[in-house]
């Protein structure tokens, strides 16, 4: 059935690419049009690098005729159209935006696109000149076979580190110039607050077979049973309570359609969903970051604060998930890594001994990790588009 659904969904983005084709040649003086920037993230959001860059060309440079990409539906819509101008995603203004940038830019790759499968596969169909730029969605540190050269079709490459940008270098087979040491966009928006915000966030990242399992399934796996198990654990319990803390669970993207599957009996846990909750706010209002091998800890570490590795599964995960990278948690992570409940919590009781502040070693990691640790990420980014 999905198949079938996927091959009427590719003929209609066919359809509706040739139309807008066709209707784009008497569009192209229309002002509205020309020198045209598209931003997006994947379509449905505006809470990543796409939404931040927006937000930098909208502030900085306003002269430049940018749109947004974002569903009518979408939470986020509102939010960004208070800056400028927003095209309702899969819309046919979108096909005829797409069809006639000079630049697209995306967190994710072809994100900026009516359909991300569509145009990853069949995207060669329809030759432009328009500079397509990868904001990227996070710092890469395993290997992504989907962002190989061969995989894509793209001119500029956002990198954050100088590890991640030799080993894309070395092993993703992009030529000279189309990989750029910029930095995320979202970094800019990063802080450390003054005071502690009383605050655990625990942010596990998702497994490759769940995209195809059903929630009875999913409730019968060790991910569902360790950490629902966690979220009503006596030890977590006493922490929280002695500490007059509240830890908040908000797992990756793909896995929101379980989050009913979790509950809680503790007062002090909180679950957090997509619609109420940004990411980055998450990320700033909290003291300590468990994730287990989400790349979002990067953007914990950025702002020197503590992270747990909290990995049960790392065997099954490397032979089922991304292939491994440059990145050894035991050798390079910025914090413990442990695999039992038993172990998290006394890391966590080590963390709120050393005031909440990151250990020494772990420190100096983070200090050598990063390229920059600055607020000019943006403005890095913009340079290094016009420079195409």
């Amino acid at each position: 059935m999905y198949k079938l659904k996927r091959l009427f969904t590719y003929i209609r983005v066919f359809l509706e690419m040739v139309a807008a084709e066709a209707v784009s040649l008497f569009l192209r003086k229309k002002p509205a049009y020309r020198d045209l920037w598209i931003v997006s993230e994947r379509g449905t959001e505006a809470r990543d690098n796409g939404y931040h860059f927006f937000k930098y060309l909208r502030r900085e440079h306003p002269a430049i005729n940018a749109v947004y990409i974002i569903a009518d539906h979408s939470p986020d819509r509102e939010k960004v159209a208070s800056l400028g101008t927003v095209v309702p995603y899969g819309s046919f203004k979108h096909y005829l935006c797409f069809i006639m940038a000079k630049y697209r830019v995306s967190t994710h790759i072809d994100g900026y696109s009516p359909d991300i499968l569509f145009f990853n596969k069949f995207g060669k169909l329809f030759p432009d000149k328009a500079k397509k730029v990868f904001l990227q969605h996070g710092i890469i540190k395993d290997d992504l076979a989907f962002c190989h050269a061969a995989n894509t079709n793209i001119d500029m490459f956002v990198c954050s580190a100088v590890p991640e940008y030799a080993f894309i270098d070395k092993h993703f087979g992009y030529k000279k110039g189309v990989l750029q040491l910029t930095g995320l966009c979202r970094f800019d928006n990063l802080k450390k607050t003054e005071t502690p915000t009383h605050k655990l966030l625990f942010m596990p990242t998702w497994r490759s077979v769940q995209r195809s399992i059903d929630k009875n399934t999913f409730m019968q796996s060790d991910y569902f049973k360790i950490y629902n198990a966690f979220l009503n654990s006596e030890a977590l319990a006493r922490l929280l309570e002695r500490e007059n803390y509240e830890l908040v669970f908000y797992p990756h993207y793909e896995v929101h359609r379980f989050l009913d599957c979790f509950d809680t009996s503790l007062p002090r846990v909180k679950i957090a969903d997509f619609a109420h909750n940004d990411v980055q706010d998450l990320l700033i209002h909290s003291d300590v970051l468990i994730t287990d091998y989400s790349s979002v800890f990067f953007d914990y570490a950025y702002m020197r604060k503590p992270v747990v590795y909290y990995q049960y599964d790392e065997n099954e995960f490397r032979t089922g998930h991304y292939g491994k990278g440059y990145f050894e948690y035991r050798r390079d992570g910025f914090g413990d890594v442990v695999e039992t409940e038993a172990e998290l919590m006394k890391s966590l009781e080590r963390i709120f001994e050393n005031h909440l502040e990151p250990e020494k070693l772990y420190l100096d990691r983070i200090n050598a990790f990063f390229s920059f640790s600055d607020t000019e990420n943006c403005r890095r980014n913009y340079e290094a588009i016009c420079k195409l």
